[in-house]
Formats: structure tokens, C-alpha cells, sequence
């Protein structure tokens, strides 16, 4: 169990409530982290180091040594939009960037690569989708912060996914993956792994064509599951736009497994082994290369499934005007395992309990992804209009 001050017991999640933890007030499953915004300061990557002084004598420096989590995973954003219509989402996201801006001192505007990359989710096909009025506003938004359409890539895991939900045409024509003129990248065709990039683990897979997602179909890829190039190298940074359903091996899956577990190839050998899932999820999520180019997430709760997950059922879905951001992957998960327990319990079915490992696993350590304590967060509300 992960020691936090909003955890919950079994009685808690069976009543709908939850602890909070010493001087701080007892709230129930709504978003309040019950702490005042902390002084906002600006991310110690964004403020150049002076250079030393350059003796006649050769010096050879200490490597400065990361701080985890770094300084803007400490912020969650939430808007409250009166409709999930395009215009609101457009309103409502173009605030969200800005507030994310403003606090955490980081700009999202093109870099080296004038690139960035939206990992949306289709894993449950077409009606636990990605809202496509979500990914035009984020689109939107970095547009006029100086990306043209045309260099905002859409990554998803499998093409028939991706066709199912209709971010592309239902069936393959020439030089068709692209979705209201952005790139689609499906990485289940191949093109998009690289050999020398990839997750091994000693888990063996299960799925009959053991290099279905590469071009490398031989005994070793049965251990490994290659990762995402363009997310790691082409692009200056990505936005996850996950959408939130229970899930068998991670307990809940939402902004860390749209990341991970539906990023790499090769994934299926895990969806039978909770354990092996949750290192999988982490371990991938903490790779250097892809850390640094992971920005923030954005969670509509336009849709979510609490029970049945990941496959689409309309009669365990939820719907709430709420928009979550963060960078921290952790926080969003775990006001998620809330929002699923309460919906399970006033519904007559066992709440997802104990906690699920994936939370104390990614918060905690010398790398970890972010806080799910109150009094280590901010919480910042943003205007939806």
C-alpha cells in the first residue's frame, strides 16, 4: 500500500469517502487536494547554469544529478466545462496550456525539431476513443503557439484501432494515415520501431506472431517490446491524451498505461501478469529518452468506463465536466481509482482494491514519475471560459 494522505480502505470505498490525513479537511471522491497553490517557481531545467570560471588548470566538474519528480509535477489543472462542445473544448484547453505555462515556467512552442506528438487512445475502439473535439482543440492550441498542422503527429498502437475510431479511414487506401491533415502514426505496421530500441523482460510472450509488431521476428523479440522512435527523436515533446477505464493488470488505465503499456510493441505478453505490467509501465515510463519528451497529460472525463475496461461497455460509463492536466501521470491515475471505486460501489460491486502497486511503484523512488500526496501538490483551477 502506498502511504498516502487521501488513500482509502475498503469501508472508505465502499461508503464513498476517503481520509485525508491530519489538519487537513475529509472530502469525498471530487477533485480537492485540500492545499493551498504553492508559490510558483519557475522549472530549474528552464534557467540556464552559470558557467564556472575557467582556470589554467583542467577541471573536471561532478555531474549534477536530476532531481525526481521534477519541479512542474507538483501542478494539477482542472477546468469545469459547462459542455464538452468543440468551441468549449477549444476554450477550455487553450486556458489549460496557459495556465500550465504560466506556473511551471515551460513554453510549448517548437524546438529543435518543430514537431510535437498528440498519443491519443483507441484501444477500446470507437466509443471510448479519444474525443476527437479534444485532439482539434490541443491541435488548436499548438497551432497558435507556432506548430503548423501538418508537424502535429497523432501516435496510437494499432491501426485497426485507429480506423475502428475513426481517426482513419475504415479501410487502407495509399498514403492514408493522415486525420484531418496531421500524420497518424500506427505503430503496430513497423515503421515506427527501431531494433535497437526496445523494453526487454524475461516474461515470454503470448501472442502467436511474437514480432507482430516489428520487423524483427525472431526468438530474442519475444522478450521485447520495442518503443515508440518518434516519441524518443522526432519530436521536441508529446501530450498523452488517455481515457480512463479499469484495467485487469495496472488496476486502472489511464494517463500512465495510454503511455506505456499502449506505446510499446509486443505488449500483449503482459496483459495476463499484473506484476510484470506494472514494473513494464514504469520501467518504460522512466527511460530517459522518453521522460524528457513526455510533457503533460490531458484527462476529459468526458467518457469513462469503471468496470468491464479496457473493452467498450456503454452501460459501465460515466460522464463529468471535468478536464484534468498534468505532468504527472500518478496523480491522474489515482483520482481516477477514486471516481471507478465510488461508481463501483453505489452499483453493488467490489470496489478495485487493495490499492492497485502501480501508484506506490511510480511515486515513489530515485525515479519517480510524480506525487500522489496532497501536501506535495498544487492544485490550480482554470477558467473554462
Amino acid at each position: 500500500m502506498c502511504a498516502l494522505p487521501f488513500s482509502m480502505s475498503a469501508e472508505e470505498a465502499a461508503s464513498g469517502t476517503i481520509s485525508v490525513g491530519a489538519g487537513v479537511e475529509r472530502k469525498t471522491f471530487g477533485l480537492d487536494l485540500s492545499v493551498p497553490p504553492a508559490e510558483t517557481k519557475q522549472d530549474a531545467a528552464a534557467v540556464p547554469a552559470e558557467v564556472p570560471e575557467v582556470k589554467a588548470a583542467a577541471v573536471v566538474a561532478e555531474p549534477v544529478k536530476p532531481s525526481f519528480p521534477e519541479a512542474h509535477r507538483k501542478f494539477i489543472f482542472e477546468c469545469e466545462p459547462k459542455e464538452f462542445s468543440a468551441e468549449s473544448y477549444e476554450r477550455s484547453v487553450e486556458n489549460l496550456l496557459a495556465a500550465y505555462e504560466k506556473n511551471t515556467g515551460r513554453k510549448l512552442i517548437p524546438g529543435e525539431h518543430k514537431k510535437v506528438a498528440l498519443k491519443i487512445y483507441t484501444a477500446s475502439g470507437r466509443g471510448l476513443e479519444t474525443p476527437k473535439d479534444l485532439t482539434r482543440a490541443v491541435r488548436t492550441a499548438l497551432e497558435n503557439r507556432g506548430f503548423s498542422r501538418e508537424n502535429i503527429l497523432l501516435v496510437d498502437l494499432s491501426e485497426r484501432q485507429l480506423r475502428l475510431a475513426g481517426y482513419l479511414p475504415p479501410f487502407r487506401k495509399k498514403n492514408d494515415f493522415f486525420w484531418e491533415g496531421s500524420p497518424v502514426a500506427a505503430l503496430d505496421t513497423g515503421k515506427h520501431y527501431h531494433e535497437k530500441w526496445f523494453y526487454e523482460n524475461n516474461l515470454p510472450t503470448r501472442e502467436s506472431n511474437p514480432g507482430a509488431a516489428s520487423e524483427w521476428e525472431d526468438i530474442a523479440n519475444e522478450r521485447k517490446s520495442f518503443l515508440p522512435v518518434p516519441l524518443l527523436f522526432e519530436v521536441d515533446f508529446w501530450i498523452n491524451l488517455p481515457v480512463a477505464c479499469d484495467s485487469p493488470v495496472l488496476g486502472v488505465c489511464a494517463a500512465l498505461g495510454n503511455a506505456t503499456l499502449w506505446n510499446a510493441g509486443n505488449q500483449k505478453r503482459f496483459l495476463d501478469n499484473p506484476a510484470n505490467a506494472v514494473h513494464m509501465a514504469v520501467s518504460i515510463a522512466t527511460i530517459p529518452e522518453l521522460r524528457a519528451k513526455f510533457e503533460l497529460s490531458i484527462l476529459s472525463l468526458e467518457k469513462y468506463q469503471f468496470i468491464g475496461g479496457p473493452v467498450f461497455n456503454e452501460n459501465y460509463t460515466l460522464s463529468e465536466k471535468q478536464i484534468w492536466m498534468s505532468a504527472n501521470p500518478v496523480i491522474l491515475d489515482f483520482l481516477m481509482w477514486q471516481r471507478m471505486n465510488r461508481a463501483r460501489a453505489s452499483r453493488g460491486f467490489n470496489p478495485i482494491f487493495p490499492e492497485p502497486p502501480l501508484f506506490s511503484t511510480a511515486s515513489k523512488g530515485e525515479y519517480s514519475l510524480g506525487s500522489c500526496m496532497a501536501s506535495e501538490l498544487s492544485l490550480v483551477r482554470v477558467p473554462a471560459e
